[in-house]
């Protein structure tokens, strides 16, 4: 089943928002006080969201997605009746290397950006599956590649 493409900015807007609240005012004069609510619970732990595991994967996706590319053009110069079947991706395949590049690269920057998101996220299930997506794409292009080179 494929997602429409209003649908994954749905998806993206929904990973995006924060939980938020009204702050009562105290008694007395002066500008409102905020107070921080923390527990062992919720508490984040300390760390970078940019660490040494989100660049990895960050740059094993933006490898697969050249790869990917580059063996999709690669099939089409030497088989005439071959054409990219991925409906997202021939529009951007069918502009050439320059814009197939320039698009992919787009994409993997907004992907790690959601991902970055997730892992600085209040929400542990965001916290701890940040890595999914990025990884699964990963994935999708490696196989792809693979395919790309059987191809004769």
């Amino acid at each position: 089943m494929q997602i429409a493409p209003c649908w994954s900015s749905v998806v993206i807007f929904l990973l995006l928002s924060e939980a938020s609240w009204a702050q009562e005012r105290m008694e007395g004069s002066g500008p409102p006080v905020v107070e921080t609510q923390t527990s062992s619970s919720t508490e984040r732990p300390a760390g970078r969201v940019a660490d040494k595991k989100f660049w990895l994967t960050g740059g094993a996706l933006n490898i697969a997605m050249i790869a990917d590319t580059k063996s999709t053009f690669d099939v089409m110069h030497r088989c005439a009746r071959c054409y990219e079947a991925n409906p997202y991706a021939a529009p951007f395949i069918a502009g050439g290397p320059v814009v197939a590049f320039t698009a992919g690269e787009a994409f993997d920057v907004g992907v790690m950006a959601v991902a970055a998101k997730m892992k600085a996220s209040e929400r542990p299930f965001f916290r701890h599956t940040w890595w999914f997506v990025p990884v699964a794409l990963t994935a999708g292009h490696v196989m792809a590649t693979r395919h790309n080179c059987g191809v004769r």
